[in-house]
């Protein structure tokens, strides 16, 4: 029996032996504590937070990586545990007090995660006051690929400013190696870097020309709230939970961080221990339902000891939205404000239901009112000279784009040309050698090239909208005549007065631009702007040049400013509304779109729909030729 007991006794210990040396095997960092910290020194990130120009500018970053130790020992952190009322355990806990604690735990930090104003900058601002900035290593292998070793490199965030704002972020990055052992890691460089962006990442080859250096230390664009990690200063976009739904901003100027680095082991077994904070699985913020509660810590993360797996499930490429001024930027910047208006819409849902439900209510009343106190029913097209209520001029432009498919569609097609005219532009400003050294020449001023892109964007885009509008002007004058003539005379009557058209089109844009460009001159330009939107009805029906144009278009304004803008202003809004809810669509549904074809459809679904409102604007030149004249309203058409 005593042999027995002995050979038991035995087989216990060599397990038991077995299973420490294993385990101290595979915990990397705890076998070579000093290679490790050198290693982890090495290849650690450079920091690039975008610059905030002043407290609390939500356009920049306020929060930096940062030690754990802010939120540890801080009686102004409580401990609470979920539950009815989610009671207080404790406050100010520290590393040993979150030891082993489960996920019904979680970190609560003076302010509301979904209602944050300026608190947690403040906060966070007297917090850090004497502490480094500090990211956290970690060096693993994961047990089914050992020739390959990753150092991970984790930054903690105080606070999640974006889309899905919670208390806490953990991000970061790794660098991948072909090695076995933290010598020989040492001893060579890596293959690939992983960068984390929400819940999936972007990867790179260590030579990849996109990875920025500073000899061993990669570069790494923080974007500003989300704290995801990218390779450039750019905006970026994302359509899935891989890449984040919304957009990250990491667009300079940036100011540099080179944090300190803590090495982590793989697990801590002593409450004692000052890093026995990493075995807390709770979360470290606000409990909040969904994408608004507190996350978990490293260890709790898959990648945390799968580091390969992760790896090889990351992007090449991330989508980078370019400057200028195209239709297909223009619906990928609503998609950008609708995606950060839902979360605030679902933010309300949350903290204010009630009054989230009454500013609807309010607001479907007052666009109710201003519907019905217009006039919709049913009137003729012709004459083109004829009063017409607001709500006429609408029905009878769609009733006349339905009816007139064919010729509407071959004057939108016209429109297209501007897409290409734009990215034309866009190249000459890179290549033409005057062009380029005034673009680096004002490098460091926010914007300067969005600024002469988008003027060359709106001037073509404006082209091709007042060409369709006077194809329509001078097809639908046309009709009234009798001629009988197709969409392509119209086009080709348009190119022959395209002299007096061009002119006065010219001319107003330059009027327009100098005074709103001024600054001082912005409500002139505004003014100049509405009165000026008759010229291709008055050059293409009143058959008068370009300077002649502009003065009757304004004679025919005079009086009726603020009707006309604001129908304009309507016109206009209907078009960009429909365009934008077809490049949504796509955009969200057909997420491996590539940007230049998605900037193609759209623009493209921009021209289709310019006629429509090419349509309604002669319908209101009409209304107001008819006013200067005084006749008589529209007389009603039956159904």
């Amino acid at each position: 029996m005593t042999g027995r007991i002995l050979a038991a006794a035995m087989i216990v210990t060599l397990v038991v032996s077995w299973h420490s040396t294993a385990a101290g095997a595979d915990d990397l960092s705890s076998d070579d504590p000093a290679g490790a910290q050198e290693l982890a020194e090495k290849y650690a990130p450079v920091m690039m937070l975008k610059s905030q120009e002043q407290p609390c500018d939500p356009d920049g970053e306020p929060y930096g990586p940062t030690a754990i130790d802010i939120v540890l020992d801080n009686p102004e952190v409580l401990l609470r545990q979920l539950g009815t009322g989610n009671p207080v355990v404790m406050r100010g806990p520290g590393a040993g007090d979150l030891f082993r604690l489960g996920e019904g735990m979680y970190l609560d930090f003076p302010g509301g995660a979904l209602e944050p104003a300026c608190i947690y900058e403040t906060d966070f601002n007297r917090y850090s006051e004497d502490l480094p900035a500090v990211v956290y290593a970690h060096i693993v292998q994961q047990e089914d690929h050992p020739g390959l070793l990753a150092v991970q490199y984790w930054s903690y965030w105080y606070y999640n400013d974006w889309n899905n704002k919670h208390e806490s972020d953990w991000e970061g990055i790794q660098v991948l190696f072909e090695a076995s052992s933290i010598a020989e890691a040492l001893e060579g460089e890596p293959v690939s870097v992983g960068y984390a962006q929400h819940e999936g990442g972007e990867r790179a080859d260590w030579d990849a020309s996109k990875l920025e250096r500073d000899g061993t230390h990669p570069f790494v664009y923080s974007s500003a709230g989300s704290h995801a990690s990218y390779f450039g200063s750019a905006l970026y976009m994302g359509r899935s939970g891989s890449e984040g739904f919304g957009c990250d901003n990491t667009d300079g100027p940036s100011d540099r961080l080179d944090p300190e680095v803590v090495v982590l082991p793989d697990s801590v077994d002593d409450p004692t221990d000052e890093l026995a904070w990493l075995a807390f699985e709770g979360r470290w913020g606000e409990r909040q339902a969904g994408p608004f509660n507190g996350p978990t810590g490293p260890a709790a993360k898959e990648r945390w000891l799968e580091p390969i797996t992760w790896h090889d499930d990351l992007r090449p490429t991330s989508v980078v939205i370019p400057g200028g001024d195209t239709d297909g930027l223009g619906v990928i910047s609503a998609f950008c404000e609708v995606v950060e208006w839902g979360s605030g819409t679902l933010i309300q849902v949350t903290t204010s239901p009630l009054r989230l439900l009454l500013t609807t209510l309010l607001g479907f009343v007052l666009a109710r009112g201003l519907v019905r106190r217009t006039d919709w029913s049913r009137v003729a097209l012709l004459p083109l000279v004829r009063r017409r209520r607001a709500g006429q001029i609408i029905r009878a432009a769609a009733t006349a784009y339905r009816r007139g498919a064919r010729e509407m569609l071959t004057f939108g097609l016209v429109y297209i040309p501007t897409a290409f005219i734009v990215g034309l532009v866009g190249a000459l400003f890179a290549v033409i050698p005057l062009l380029r050294d005034v673009l680096d020449l004002a490098h460091g001023s926010k914007g300067a090239n969005l600024v002469l892109a988008a003027f060359a964007g709106s001037f073509a885009s404006l082209a091709g909208y007042v060409a369709v509008n006077a194809m329509v002007a001078i097809h639908l004058q046309s009709r009234v005549s009798g001629d009988g003539r197709s969409a392509v005379d119209s086009a080709k009557l348009t190119w022959r007065r395209r002299h007096a058209l061009a002119g006065g089109f010219v001319r107003s844009f330059a009027v327009v631009s100098v005074l709103l460009i001024s600054v001082v001159g912005i409500p002139w330009g505004i003014r100049q702007l509405v009165r000026y939107q008759f010229l291709p009805q008055a050059v293409m029906v009143d058959e008068l040049d370009g300077k002649a144009g502009m003065a009757r278009s304004s004679e025919l304004v005079r009086g009726r400013w603020f009707h006309t803008g604001v129908m304009i202003a309507v016109f206009n809004g209907l078009l960009a509304i429909s365009s934008i809810v077809f490049g949504l669509v796509v955009l969200v549904v057909f997420t491996g779109l590539p940007l230049w074809l998605f900037s193609a459809f759209t623009t493209l679904i921009y021209g289709l729909f310019t006629p429509l409102t090419a349509t309604a604007q002669t319908l209101l030149y009409g209304d107001a030729v008819a006013e200067e004249l005084d006749t008589e309203p529209a007389e009603l058409v039956s159904a």
